[in-house]
This record gives structure tokens, sequence and C-alpha cells, in this order.
């Protein structure tokens, strides 16, 4: 496993999420809730930011982004200690990261991977880094 990975994910002058994942299909990519929170979005931008999110999980776990593992690594949002509402709140959480079980017995006992994701206009950013649980991690 590296210690971070990063992905840059280009979406200005995209219209439709497809054009984000080329060749692969959309329920390949992205989970089912996934794909019900960034299809609530007003642009393209939520589903490039999620993709940035899964490539950099990748990068970290040293896997290619193939559409199997990109599907098997989910980023949604958070709910923090003060908003106790589902991942379907529309305020600022944090990414969470769930792995499914192939990719999430290549993580350390006790360790959490955690995203960071930013966006500009046209570009979304992500980093994603290995480190032990916190008290408020939760198991969900």
């Amino acid at each position: 496993m590296n210690r971070w990975g990063s992905a840059l994910v280009c979406f200005a002058g995209l219209t439709r999420p497809q054009q984000l994942v080329g060749g692969m299909r959309l329920e390949e990519v992205y989970t089912a809730a996934e794909r019900v929170r960034s299809a609530a979005g007003a642009s393209v931008q939520h589903w490039a930011g999620r993709l940035a999110g899964k490539r950099a999980v990748l990068r970290l776990l040293g896997l290619p982004p193939t559409a199997e593992r990109l599907g098997q690594v989910e980023v949604l949002p958070r709910p923090t200690a003060s908003c106790r509402a589902t991942a379907a709140c529309r305020d600022g959480h944090p990414p969470a990261v769930r792995l499914a079980p192939p990719l999430a017995e290549l993580v350390r006992p006790g360790s959490r991977v955690r995203v960071s994701v930013s966006h500009t206009d046209g570009r979304a950013l992500a980093v994603a880094v290995c480190s032990t649980r916190l008290p408020e991690d939760e198991e969900t």
C-alpha cells in the first residue's frame, strides 16, 4: 500500500456523467447509492468528485482503476456528530469511504481509508490516506 494516493478528474465542458468513465458503464463504476446521490446534483461535478475519490483510493491501494475495482470503492458524505441525518443530507459533510470485501482486506486492521475531495470550475481533485481510526469513526 502506498502512503497516499491522489487523482485529478477534468469535467470542463462535459455534460453527462458517462463522458467521465469512457467505455465503462456507470452501473459498474458507481454504486447504487452513489448514482442516486450524484444524480441529485445539478452538474457533472458531483460525479467527477466521486470518481476522483475512487481513483485516489485505488492509487493508495496500488491498484489500477478498472470498472470492477472502481465499483468496489464507495464515496459518500458522512454525517458529522452535529448532524445525525442520513447520507442524503444536503448540507456539506466530509466524504467517507467504504470498501467492498476484496479491497477492505488490503487495509490494516484498526485503520481506515480517508479521502478529501475538492472542486474547481472544471476539475475535481482527491487525496486518499490510510490512518488509524478516530473516536468519531462509525462502522457503516
